[in-house]
């Protein structure tokens, strides 16, 4: 073969590897132009900082507590299951002397009716507690005052059963610990109940044998137990 030749064929050799580039290089383009285009990133921006700004809260006064605790005690109406409180339960409440200037005026005259009756009796001992005012014949209790929320109680000395539960509406709390000895309660919230309280308040006279005084000057119990809440303060 001449040199003419194997040139020539050498030249077409170069132009067909040249050709294939050209032909794959432009199969790669045109796949690259024709696929889709990225979505563009959002960009995310960061959320300035809050900072939390936490209001200064005055602590709450004894006064305070006091007297929001007379307003929910004279806003509820009593129900029977207060019957059943243990000391534990009346202890978290307000002192009685307190209560009674919270509650309406009726019944304070109600137990100004009752204090004085007891008041003027022979060897009758009265003590203001938290919890109520007791009455002790030497050192027998023989009645209790009470105020749950509007109500006021009386507790006496009495046999439940011996009274007609029609007339009185008496209740049993001989189970109850801090009425055990004085069992017979009934409420003293209108002017029938006031009557019946005095009713059995003379029963318990008979029974116990507890003489009057020959003289007695009425008092006003709601002053004294002003008195009594102003020094407990």
């Amino acid at each position: 073969m001449s040199i003419t030749l194997k040139i020539l064929l050498a030249v077409d050799a170069v132009l067909l590897v040249a050709l294939i580039a050209y032909v794959l290089v432009g199969m790669f383009r045109k796949d690259a132009e024709s696929a889709p285009a990225a979505e563009p990133v959002e960009e995310i921006k960061a959320e300035p900082v809050v900072e939390e700004v936490v209001e200064e809260v005055a602590p709450v006064t004894q006064e305070v507590v006091a007297a929001t605790e007379a307003v929910e005690e004279t806003a509820v109406e009593e129900s029977d299951v207060d019957d059943k409180e243990d000391d534990r339960e009346a202890a978290r409440r307000i002192p009685f002397a307190e209560k009674m200037l919270f509650i309406d005026k009726k019944t304070q005259s109600y137990y100004n009716v009752i204090n004085n009756k007891f008041r003027s009796l022979r060897k009758i001992n009265i003590r203001v507690s938290s919890k109520g005012v007791s009455f002790r014949l030497g050192r027998e209790l023989v009645a209790k005052l009470t105020v749950r929320g509007k109500t006021m109680k009386l507790h006496l000395a009495l046999d439940v059963n011996a009274f007609d539960a029609k007339i009185y509406f008496q209740k049993d709390l001989s189970a109850v610990k801090a009425y055990a000895e004085v069992p017979c309660t009934v409420k003293v919230k209108s002017d029938r109940g006031l009557k019946n309280a005095l009713k059995l308040i003379d029963a318990l006279i008979e029974s116990k044998g507890i003489e009057a005084k020959t003289r007695y000057t009425e008092t006003d119990g709601i002053e004294d137990l002003k008195a009594i809440a102003l020094k407990n303060r």
